[in-house]
């Protein structure tokens, strides 16, 4: 099974709903519309921002220098490439 994710203006919803509702039975399981709302998506972000400062003020996310992350991004990369170098 796969997943299309589409966008559709205003002013031909009613018109593609009708397509797709035309098509023959079963072609499609789940048909979920989804409005657009960018306040959701400001509150959404917001919310992620205020918890990782949260758990960066109460020390429950460990903060590296630019420094240490380049060095475990590297090795980690080296661990992959080693991992993975036969496939």
């Amino acid at each position: 099974m796969k997943t299309i994710q589409l966008q559709v203006e205003d002013d031909n919803y009613e018109s593609f709903l009708t397509i797709i509702k035309s098509l023959k039975k079963g072609m499609i399981k789940n048909l979920a519309v989804k409005e657009d709302s960018i306040v959701d998506d400001f509150e959404q972000t917001k919310i992620y921002f205020q918890k990782s400062l949260e758990n960066i003020e109460n020390g429950n996310t460990q903060l590296l220098s630019e420094e240490q992350y380049t060095n475990q991004m590297n090795n980690f990369k080296k661990n992959l490439k080693s991992k993975y170098a036969n496939n």
